[in-house]
């Protein structure tokens, strides 16, 4: 995997705001990339969606 092309992103709890997860994505190839996932929350022990922030890295 070519660091240079990828974006690292973190993936925020909807309902707590608590970081759960962190993955990448190219950038250049998903222009509308998805912004908003059903993810499992472990302290809000439920799937809920969960909203995307670029990282640095």
């Amino acid at each position: 995997m070519a660091r240079g092309k990828n974006t690292f992103c973190t993936w925020y709890c909807t309902e707590c705001n608590k970081a759960n997860y962190i993955t990448t994505y190219n950038k250049r190839g998903q222009e509308e990339a998805m912004k908003e996932k059903n993810k499992y929350c472990n302290s809000c022990r439920k799937h809920i969606a969960h909203k995307r922030k670029d990282t640095k890295s």
